[in-house]
């Protein structure tokens, strides 16, 4: 597999959830043809160019996609107070750890945050940090797959 595959499922990953930028990550970090900074500098990468997309255009992308709406309004509805308070958290929260969801964070971040345009940055910085930690892990357990 080449980088550019792990850059498109990471494109792709962030808004349909079934590719899966986590499990490229890991896949890719088992083979050990790549250090694992570039593999997450590349997975990263791909998750900004999405997310962009989403903090740019996802007022229209929710207008087009009903099942992507539903998922925005839920998670405005669980995190909306908490994402206009602390803007700065939520995206940490978002980036790390995945709550709430980045590509609804992204989406809904012009809308709930007083600053929105800082805000992007750090998810993708916080994602480059969680990439890292999972090609790592991957490689420092010696994970082999298969594939």
């Amino acid at each position: 597999m080449s980088i550019a595959t792990l850059f498109g499922i990471a494109v792709l990953g962030t808004v349909f959830w079934v590719a899966s930028p986590e499990a490229a990550v890991a896949l890719f970090a088992s083979k050990q043809q790549w250090n694992p900074v570039v593999i997450a500098a590349v997975a990263a990468g791909g998750q900004a160019v999405s997310l962009t997309l989403l903090f740019l255009f996802g007022g229209e992308l929710r207008r087009r996609w009903r099942w992507f709406d539903r998922k925005c309004e839920r998670a405005r509805a669980r995190f909306g107070d908490r994402m206009t308070r602390n803007a700065m958290v939520a995206s940490v929260a978002s980036g790390l750890i995945g709550v709430p969801p980045l590509s609804i964070a992204a989406t809904l971040a012009p809308g709930l945050a007083p600053r929105p345009v800082p805000l992007l940055p750090l998810m993708v910085g916080m994602r480059f940090i969680r990439f890292v930690v999972l090609a790592v892990l991957v490689v420092q357990w010696g994970v082999k797959w298969p594939w």
